[in-house]
C-alpha cells in the first residue's frame, strides 16, 4: 500500500461505524461494506480536503469516487495533482 493510500486507509477507518483493522483493509473492498455511511463520506470529504490541501469538486462526489479505497485514493490523487498543479 503506498503512502498516499496508507493515509487515505486511516481516514477511512476513522470514519467507518465499525473500523476494520488497518493491516486488513481491502484496497478493493466497498467502503459501505467497511461501515462508511453517507455522513462518514461527508466527513471523510472535510478530512481529506483539510489533510491534502484540496477541494473535492461537486462533480466528484460521486458513488463510484467513494466505491473502494482504491477508487477513492485515484480520486485523490488526481485531485491534489490538478489543484497542485
Amino acid at each position: 500500500m503506498d503512502p498516499l493510500m496508507a493515509s487515505v486507509a486511516e481516514a477511512v477507518r476513522r470514519r467507518a461505524q465499525a473500523p476494520p483493522p488497518a493491516a486488513g483493509l481491502d484496497p478493493d473492498a466497498e467502503l459501505s461494506a467497511l461501515g462508511v455511511t453517507s455522513l462518514g463520506v461527508a466527513g471523510l470529504i472535510v478530512d481529506l480536503e483539510e489533510e491534502f490541501s484540496f477541494q473535492f469538486p461537486a462533480d466528484a462526489v460521486t458513488p463510484e469516487v467513494f466505491h473502494t479505497l482504491r477508487t477513492l485514493t485515484d480520486s485523490v490523487r488526481a485531485l491534489c495533482r490538478h489543484q497542485s498543479g
